[in-house]
Formats: C-alpha cells, sequence, structure tokens
C-alpha cells in the first residue's frame, strides 16, 4: 500500500498553492485516498493527464519546432501586433488576444490623457481651425495689395518703399495674430 501524505505536502512537493490541490481534488483532476491523504506519485500521473489548461498554458510557453517556419516579427512595424496565427491552442490564441486587446486600451487610455492635457485635438477640430485661420490670413492678404499699391506708387526712392512694404507687412502680421488671438486659437 503507497504512503499518502497531506494536501498541503502535497502542494509544496507540486510547487503549487493548497488552494491548487483542493481544487484538484474537488473537480476530481485528482483522486486522493480513503483517508485523504494523496499518493504523489498517482495524483502527479493524474494531474498531468486531466488538467488541460496547465499542459496547454505550458506548451504555449515553451518553443516547439515547427515543421515549417514562421518568418521572423518585422522590427520597424506597427507598434500594435499583427493578426495572431491561427492556432489549434486555445490558450494560446487567448493569450494573444488578450495582450492585443491589453495594448489597444493602454493605447487608447495614452491618447484620452494626452487630449486632455491639451497635447492632442480631434481632428474634426483641427480642420476647423485650420479653415477659420486660413480665411483670417487670406482676408487680409486680399487686403494687403490695395492698401499698400497706393503709398508705393507715391514713393520717390526704392528705400521709401522698402520702408512702407516692410511697415506694412508687420502690421498684417500683427492684425492676423490678434484676429487669430480673438478667435480662441
Amino acid at each position: 500500500m503507497a504512503t499518502g501524505v497531506s494536501q498541503r505536502a502535497y502542494a509544496r512537493l507540486r510547487g503549487v498553492a493548497l488552494s491548487a490541490v483542493q481544487k484538484a481534488i474537488k473537480t476530481k483532476r485528482i483522486t486522493p485516498n480513503a483517508d485523504g491523504t494523496i499518493d504523489p506519485e498517482r495524483a502527479n500521473q493524474e494531474w498531468e493527464r486531466n488538467t488541460f489548461a496547465g499542459k496547454t498554458l505550458h506548451q504555449a510557453t515553451k518553443p516547439q519546432a515547427a515543421p515549417h517556419s514562421a518568418p521572423p516579427p518585422s522590427r520597424g512595424g506597427s507598434s500594435m501586433p499583427s493578426q495572431p496565427d491561427v492556432s489549434s491552442d486555445p490558450v494560446a490564441a487567448y493569450l494573444r488576444a488578450r495582450a492585443v486587446s491589453e495594448t489597444f486600451k493602454a493605447k487608447t487610455a495614452q491618447l484620452e490623457y494626452e487630449e486632455r492635457a491639451g497635447k492632442l485635438i480631434q481632428a474634426t477640430k483641427a480642420g476647423e481651425y485650420a479653415a477659420h485661420w486660413s480665411a483670417i490670413v487670406g482676408d487680409a492678404l486680399a487686403a494687403f495689395a490695395d492698401r499698400v499699391a497706393p503709398l508705393v506708387a507715391a514713393a520717390k526712392s526704392e528705400a521709401e518703399i522698402h520702408r512702407i512694404i516692410t511697415g506694412e507687412t508687420n502690421a498684417l502680421r500683427r492684425k492676423t495674430a490678434k484676429a487669430i488671438s480673438d478667435a480662441g486659437y
């Protein structure tokens, strides 16, 4: 007759938590002796045979020799993981899907943070800003020639023309900056 050990001792031998051993007994993955003790050899065999997820997770984390080699991952590609390979291993597929989901959540949270911090604006709002700014600059430039032409025509020297154009250009820059500031940009 094989000698049994306590559940706590078997958990230490197996390298798992006591609750894992208790759960394995409850779900009938391992069978205790009649007196409640556990035969370590028999329990190890039952554990390996009846614990699907543990085997799958162990297989998913250790490298396997594939019949055909997959192409190496690209180094400079997208920061999002590529489409996961189709696999018959449900735990590995779940882990890949979970990694993609967590990466997406992290990137979304980062974008929301940067938007709230004022580092980013929505594309539609940026388009509205650009259109409004373009209208302000366009109006100012359209009026520039009508305002400056008579002054330049009355000038008597090249230096005077230069002074007029420089002064009017600076006035145009100030007027445009004020219009943009007044618009709230």
